[in-house]
């Protein structure tokens, strides 16, 4: 399992216009082939800077997303407006998991 992480600042005030559009241009994107899950989380400590995390199952697929027309124009297109620019992108390897459900019941396991 790999993880794409992605933790960046918004413009300021514009959190809840980005989650919606966030939201929306998701659900336009429809599946994903090797994606197992996606979350958005926003900062405890400053409103506008949070984070999105996506599961893969496996390098090559992420690696996909990332050089995608869908990437590029469905998403980062349509949420480019709230960025202010501040952001790092990490990808990495799951090496340890635990937890409900169990990593081995994850849909898309490729370990």
């Amino acid at each position: 399992m790999f993880l794409r992480i992605i933790h960046g600042k918004l413009k300021p005030g514009s959190w809840i216009d980005f989650e919606r559009a966030y939201s929306d241009a998701i659900e336009k994107a429809g599946p994903i082939a090797g994606l197992c899950g996606r979350w958005l989380t926003r900062d405890l400590d400053d409103p506008d800077a949070g984070t999105t995390i996506s599961l893969w199952a496996s390098e090559a697929a992420m690696d996909a997303y990332e050089k995608s027309d869908l990437l590029k124009n469905g998403i980062t297109a349509r949420l480019a407006p709230f960025f202010s620019g501040e952001y790092r992108t990490t990808k990495s390897q799951v090496r340890f998991a635990t937890g409900d459900p169990a990593p081995g019941d994850w849909v898309g396991t490729d370990n």
